[in-house]
């Protein structure tokens, strides 16, 4: 009676054993615990290596029985996988937690395996890295190598000697990490920026002022020794001279202005004053503007305006601003004898584009190749030519009209071919759509009243 009593003692005994791991493994299967939580905390900035990623969980050998690894996967819930290494410290192999556990959890698995080595159950080919793989350069690997990479981990090394474990989830968790940091570096690089240009923009507008005061003397003074308003000028030559002066100080002035109108519009602060404007009208008028320096020039200045153009909305001064830089820059570039035209397009709404109107500035100049007109377009940027050495500018008004142009809501583009001219096309909306405006302070302190001199050069 008694042995029946032991007999059927010890059999109920193993069947709760067996029922409570089954339990346990079903809940490691259902609810595991965060693999790498055991970690710690993520890693310092700057060190984003797979060395600082590896759980140093003790490795096992190859011959350790497969119920012993379960045992230790139920004790450490953090644990993502367990490497298995030869006498070396080597690894051969690789036990992933949810796949031992998931083959522990089928029928008679742990009665065929329980007690045979672990070298029958693990990965025979783990991925391997070394403990300086960045982390980009792993999440990479894991991504091309998939399949158990992803599901049972990876293992690190140092010199060719185990070091740790890690996983997918692992690298995932410190690849978003990562990427925080970088935008949070981004957004500081963006904010300073943002300083030094309004730094920018503010000792622009101080400067203007107290460059503009002294140059307005030298220009009112001149012009009066100039007209001789108060008396003959003994000298001829000092006529010439006061002349030289007078003109220097104006080129100066547009250069100042030019300078302070780029840096409003690049804080999105220049203001425009927008009014109905007669497209043909402004033409004209500027077209008289520019006439004498073509005549000077020996260049022919042709116009193609349509009988009837529609009104548009705009800032009159800026507009008349753009067409003075095109046709300046086109007279400049061209050599004698060549032409300058300005053309003058209504173009219908279309179906990715509002109403507008074409303003073409085409000339026969010099032209450009297409990696010049890049620099052309850029801040302070000059064509390396002949012609562009034998003139005064500062590379702004290509830019600067193109600013205007999208302060409008248009655009500006340049079609150029060496040795055969350039055309460059301003496109404005019948309305204009002005870009919304920072509002700047030290820009709207500024007077928007500058003298009007296109001669800045391409």
């Amino acid at each position: 009676m008694s042995d029946l009593f032991d007999r059927s003692g010890g059999t109920m005994m193993r069947q709760t054993r067996e029922q409570d791991l089954d339990r346990l493994i079903a809940l490691a299967l259902v609810a595991p615990g965060e693999a790498g939580a055991a970690v710690g905390d993520l890693p310092a900035p700057g060190d984003w290596r797979a060395g600082a990623i590896a759980l140093r969980a003790a490795p096992i050998p190859a011959t350790m029985h497969c119920m012993d690894v379960v045992d230790r996967f139920l004790r450490d819930p953090a644990l993502p996988a367990l490497a298995v290494v030869d006498g070396q410290e080597r690894p051969i192999g690789l036990v992933g937690r949810t796949h031992l556990l998931y083959e522990f959890a089928r029928p008679f698995i742990r009665d065929l395996y329980a007690r045979r080595p672990i070298r029958e159950l693990m990965a025979p080919d783990p991925l391997v890295v070394d403990e300086g793989t960045g982390i980009e350069a792993l999440g990479a690997e894991i991504t091309a190598v998939g399949g158990g990479a992803f599901s049972a981990g990876f293992v690190v090394t140092a010199q060719g000697r185990y070091l740790g474990v890690g996983s997918a989830l692992d690298v995932m968790r410190r690849l978003v990490a990562r990427m925080a940091e970088h935008n949070r570096a981004l957004d500081r690089a963006v904010e300073e920026a943002e300083r030094a240009n309004a730094a920018k923009t503010a000792f622009l507008a101080n400067m203007s002022h107290e460059l503009r005061t002294p140059l307005n003397a030298v220009l009112g003074f001149s012009e009066i020794i100039m007209t001789q308003m108060l008396g003959p000028v003994g000298h001829a030559r000092y006529l010439e001279y006061v002349g030289d002066i007078h003109s220097s100080a104006e080129h100066l002035l547009s250069l100042i202005n030019d300078l302070l109108d780029i840096a409003k519009a690049d804080a999105t602060g220049l203001p425009l004053d927008i009014e109905p404007v007669d497209p043909t009208s402004l033409a004209t008028e500027t077209l008289r503007m520019v006439a004498p320096r073509a005549e000077k020039a020996g260049v022919i200045l042709a116009a193609d305006l349509p009988e009837r153009m529609p009104m548009i909305t705009g800032d009159r001064r800026r507009l008349r601003q753009i067409l003075l830089n095109l046709l300046s820059n086109a007279v400049k570039f061209t050599p004698d004898g060549g032409e300058v035209r300005l053309i003058l397009e209504d173009v219908p709404p279309g179906s990715d584009q509002p109403a507008c109107i074409r303003m073409m500035v085409a000339d026969t100049g010099i032209g450009m190749s297409a990696e010049q007109i890049p620099i052309a377009l850029s801040r302070f940027g000059q064509i390396d030519s002949s012609l562009t050495r034998r003139h005064d500018g500062t590379g702004l008004g290509l830019p600067l009209s193109r600013a205007l142009a999208e302060l409008h809501g248009g655009g500006l583009t340049i079609d150029s071919t060496p040795g055969f001219g350039t055309t460059i096309t301003v496109t404005l909306p019948h309305r204009a759509i002005m870009r919304p405006a920072r509002a700047d302070q030290a820009m709207a302190d500024v007077t928007a009243d500058p003298v009007l001199k296109a001669d800045p050069g391409l």
